[in-house]
């Protein structure tokens, strides 16, 4: 069983690469401007230009967990439990290296913005939207969770039913772990 301060004593610990969030803000009430800025270090569009400008207030977030931050556990859970984050924790490093930097994280997922349709037309992938990352997830093929996990251990999710799921690759395959309803 898994809860969140489980997961958060291990996010503060720092036993990891470095806790990121990916954030769609199309479900946060007030667009990007609501978003708790306080609860990261880093906090930044995975849309770029135009784009990042124009979809700001619905489209993809990246931010860097600051864990010792006041407020933060809360903000995080309740991004989490509003089904519109997704925590994401980084492997650790190998010994005497460091975690992999914030733009080395951001432009990891921004290949995953756009996908290509049967037809080869281009089309915005939301793979972010926490109610739908398990499906998404649940299909792919061994390679493209290795690819999609890059250096991620885990992603963290809150299900409908408010549980805490915790995702992680397991010998080629997804292995979801369910959890007690996330507690404050």
């Amino acid at each position: 069983m898994s809860s969140f301060e489980e997961v958060w004593s291990l996010v503060r610990r720092g036993e990891h690469g470095g806790a990121f969030m990916l954030v769609d803000c199309a479900g946060v009430e007030g667009g990007c401007a609501r978003l708790p800025a306080a609860a990261f270090s880093e906090l930044e569009s995975l849309f770029t230009g135009d784009l990042a400008i124009e979809l700001a207030d619905v489209g993809p977030w990246l931010g860097r967990v600051a864990p010792a931050a006041p407020g933060a556990a809360e903000a995080v859970l309740d991004l989490l439990r509003r089904q519109v984050g997704v925590l994401v924790v980084m492997a650790a490093p190998e010994a005497g290296a460091a975690g992999p930097s914030f733009s080395q994280v951001h432009r990891h997922f921004r290949k995953f913005n756009v996908v290509y349709g049967a037809e080869g037309r281009p089309l915005f992938f939301r793979y972010y939207d926490p109610r739908v990352v398990l499906d998404v997830l649940g299909v792919l093929t061994s390679r493209q969770l290795q690819d999609f996990f890059g250096g991620a251990d885990e992603f963290i999710l809150a299900r409908a039913d408010g549980e805490i799921a915790r995702c992680r690759r397991q010998a080629g395959s997804l292995l979801v772990i369910g959890g007690v309803a996330a507690a404050a």
